[in-house]
């Protein structure tokens, strides 16, 4: 093959234009690919947001549930405080309890032996009563 200006250009023009095509396919592979990539990384961030969007809820409801009891709950001392105190007013009700129940006992047994006295002075004036009149 002889080389003139004209085949010389003609092949030169062939070149630069198979170059071309090949460095347009190349760009548009690598742009197909940045952009499947791309998809791929906005795919993957979403799903961590939507994650981490989760576990906050989650958090922020166990954060709730906490606050929940530290407003209903009673402090320890202060409930410590409120059983003492029942504590003291039942033992004082026993014992007042225990007191009127003695009270009452005692005063069962005075009854009881006012009756029995009575019942043996009754007997003992009908007897005489009895013998005098013979």
């Amino acid at each position: 093959m002889s080389w003139t200006i004209e085949t010389l250009k003609e092949y030169i023009d062939k070149v630069f234009f198979e170059h071309e095509i090949r460095y347009s396919q190349r760009f548009e592979s690598q742009e197909k690919s940045v952009a499947s990539a791309l998809a791929a990384a906005k795919e993957a961030v979403t799903k961590a947001e939507n994650a981490a969007e989760k576990r906050f809820e989650s958090v922020n409801e166990f954060r709730n549930t906490l606050s929940d009891q530290q407003r209903t709950l009673m402090p320890r001392p202060e409930a410590e405080l409120l059983i003492k105190g029942l504590s003291d007013r039942l033992t004082k009700l026993e014992t007042v309890n225990t007191e009127t129940q003695g009270q009452g006992q005692g005063k069962e047994a005075l009854w009881g032996w006012i009756v029995g006295i009575s019942g043996f002075i009754t007997g003992l004036v009908g007897v005489l009563w009895a013998i005098l009149k013979k």
